[in-house]
């Protein structure tokens, strides 16, 4: 197994580093975090422009890889953006379940966003989990119900809907005019939201897929979904390491550099060493998923310390800065707020190690 990154991926990441070095600035971040839409639709339509929105998608060329590539440089950068729930999560939902070519090609070409809405009360992505119910009529479904967390649902013209009918999970394209959608206050200042489906009427054509194959058509996006936040906080860990031991460097106590002591060089190696096996890993299970093995191992040892990571490397580069990095003028705490976002999203730390025992067992 080679799991280094292969010329291409390399390229890949130099550019987005360029792009997002121009265009999403630590300022930026901050603005679109207080923005309306929370993102930047100028860079969305410059990451169609370059094709990274049918990145891995079937014929293009390219694989999960890839995108590692590309999310390892949006964590550095902390690019606010709704491409993981729409051309990752949906995008691979709709291919799979097929018949959606045109709206995915839409998707693809920026003009189109659909997201996920799948949460709820649990916070749990399991069929069990699922209470947002799609009752059958003489036309197609009715939904009632609430999803929780769900990004990006006002710049959204489609959301993805996972539902319990009466044949198990299902998935249903539902208009988001039509649901009461409100913005939901969090720590990592992301356009989260609540969405109540009260008797939403979907039609017939709204179907994703067959009845009852909703979680068989996810679980497969829901796992790129968590190698790809392993590689933003592989990606944000860079970052946190060369901003901390910049500082470490220039702020002096006792008549010289902090860097100098023993104990502050450690905070700064255990930085690096977290951020570089999330890489791996996050590298690992890209490689496993792009040769279509079996990947539920890689995948869940990659999120599992991935979760684990983006704590303890954000703890790290605060222990360095002591309270400057708590300070709104810091860059630190941007990132501090948004780990624990990437802590649970797509699965904590102790779902993936059950996860991990299950497919060990297995084995």
């Amino acid at each position: 197994m080679d799991v280094a990154p292969e010329e291409r991926q390399v390229e890949l990441a130099a550019v987005a580093r360029r792009l997002f070095a121009a265009r999403c600035p630590a300022q930026t971040v901050r603005d679109l975090e207080e923005s309306e839409e929370g993102h930047s639709p100028d860079l969305w339509r410059e990451m169609a422009r370059l094709g990274w929105l049918s990145l891995s998608h079937p014929g293009t060329g390219s694989g999960v890889a890839d995108l590692v590539a590309l999310y390892t440089e949006m964590g550095r950068a902390l690019v606010p953006s709704p491409h993981l729930p729409s051309a990752v999560i949906s995008a691979h939902a709709l291919l799979a379940a097929g018949g959606r070519d045109a709206l995915v090609a839409a998707m693809t070409e920026g003009e189109t966003i659909v997201v996920p809405a799948l949460a709820e009360e649990s916070g749990e992505y399991t069929p069990d989990a699922l209470t947002v119910r799609a009752e059958p009529t003489g036309t197609g479904h009715r939904l009632s119900g609430t999803k929780l967390l769900v990004p990006f649902a006002h710049v959204a013209s489609w959301l993805l809907v996972a539902a319990q009918a009466p044949e198990g999970v299902t998935l249903f394209l539902v208009d988001p005019s039509g649901c009461a959608v409100e913005r939901l206050p969090n720590i990592a200042g992301h356009p989260l939201f609540a969405v109540t489906f009260d008797g939403v009427e979907a039609a017939a054509g709204a179907l994703v897929g067959e009845p009852g194959r909703g979680h068989d058509l996810l679980a497969p996006a829901l796992d790129r979904a968590a190698v790809l936040r392993s590689a933003e906080i592989a990606g944000a860990g860079e970052a946190l390491l060369e901003i901390t031991v910049r500082y470490a460097r220039e702020r002096e106590q006792f008549g010289e550099a902090i860097g100098r002591f023993q104990a502050v060089q450690y905070l700064c190696s255990d930085i690096a060493v977290d951020g570089h096996l999330t890489a791996l890993l996050a590298r690992q299970a890209a490689w496993a998923l792009d040769q279509s093995r079996p990947a539920r191992r890689e995948v869940a040892a990659a999120k599992a310390y991935g979760s684990r990571a983006a704590q303890r490397i954000v703890h790290c580069a605060h222990e360095v800065h002591a309270g400057m990095a708590f300070m709104l003028e810091s860059d630190v705490q941007l990132f501090t707020r948004r780990a624990k976002h990437w802590e649970f999203a797509f699965g904590g730390a102790d779902d993936h190690d059950d996860e991990l025992v299950t497919a060990l067992q297995e084995a």
